[in-house]
């Protein structure tokens, strides 16, 4: 495999990331022309070709897919080795990069980062906000360390990426806590066609289960107003306007305040979701993405009820 030098595989892996060789040339700021020689040179060593292009771009083929792999898990080991040696230099730097659907957000600045920060000062964070499938995608192409999903499970995603943690996280109705149904226990499915709706845009794994819940009762909910981040959620219920779904660790700080309330409800689609933390399977993790990890898992309201479980097993 003589040839197949790391420098040419960034070419083919920025030429696929950027859709094609010209943008490629523009990002590595080098003339189209080298671009392209550089994955000729690759497609000689590997005696099939590397990419299909079209209208949209460029795309890998299998033998591409391949070869991109190995580059991204080059990478990988490259920055694994040098936190490595940072740790034996007695250095405490580096950079995490977390993916995460905005429900985590609270729960991770301010029981796990807060204190992270306070312990590794040197540590950068890196953090990216997404629905769910953009934060399968960021672990996928290993844009981020470490992905805090909520929804039903990896299954589609197994082969790619592992479970690191995970935590049964039942949907609620989030009502003020004056509300009338704030004085119920569990509510029924039925109950909720009855109130205005702020939902998360399509997308997102709250949404996915309320689609599947309208597909079974053949009803379709009061939406008042969709948004894409939870801070729309949040101030819809506060101001009175209507009532939202959500998993109760999402909003833990007002849960506590007693601002707001989480409902139950009595479904199998709002009962078997979970908070999940993923990283690329294969993938070696620098020291700072092993210890905030660690921190993730320990701290985080959204998996205490996993780690209450460890514990008395």
């Amino acid at each position: 495999m003589y040839g197949l030098t790391i420098g040419r595989l960034e070419y083919l892996f920025e030429a696929v990331r950027l859709g094609g060789m010209r943008a490629a040339a523009d990002f590595l700021d080098v003339a189209p022309s080298v671009v392209s020689r550089q994955i000729a040179a690759l497609e000689k060593v590997a005696r099939t070709p590397l990419l299909e292009t079209n209208r949209r771009g460029a795309k890998p083929t299998e033998a591409g897919h391949l070869l991109i792999q190995y580059y991204r898990d080059h990478l990988a080991r490259e920055e694994a080795v040098g936190s490595k040696l940072d740790a034996l230099a007695g250095l405490t730097g580096g950079t995490v990069k977390i993916g995460a659907i905005h429900g985590f957000t609270d729960d991770l600045m301010f029981h796990v980062l807060h204190q992270f920060k306070a312990a590794y000062p040197d540590v950068a964070i890196n953090l990216k906000l997404g629905g769910v499938n953009d934060v399968l995608g960021w672990l996928e192409e290993d844009e981020v360390h470490l992905g805090l999903i909520y929804g039903p499970g990896l299954d589609l995603h197994k082969a790619r990426l592992k479970e690191v943690q995970s935590s049964q996280q039942p949907l609620c109705v989030v009502v003020p806590c004056d509300h009338p149904l704030a004085a119920a226990s569990a509510l029924t499915v039925e109950t909720l066609f009855s109130y205005p709706f702020a939902l998360a845009s399509a997308g997102f794994g709250t949404r996915k289960i309320v689609e599947q819940i309208e597909t079974l009762q053949q009803r379709r909910l009061n939406v008042a107003l969709e948004t894409d981040h939870l801070i729309g959620l949040t101030s819809f219920v506060r101001c009175g306007m209507g009532v939202t779904l959500l998993p109760a660790f999402a909003i833990h700080d007002d849960l506590t305040k007693g601002v707001l309330k989480a409902v139950p409800v009595e479904h199998e689609l709002t009962k078997r979701v979970q908070a999940q933390l993923a990283t690329r399977r294969g993938r070696e993790l620098p020291l700072a993405a092993q210890r905030l990890q660690q921190d993730i898992i320990n701290k985080m309201v959204a998996f205490k009820v996993a780690n209450r479980q460890a514990n008395r097993t």
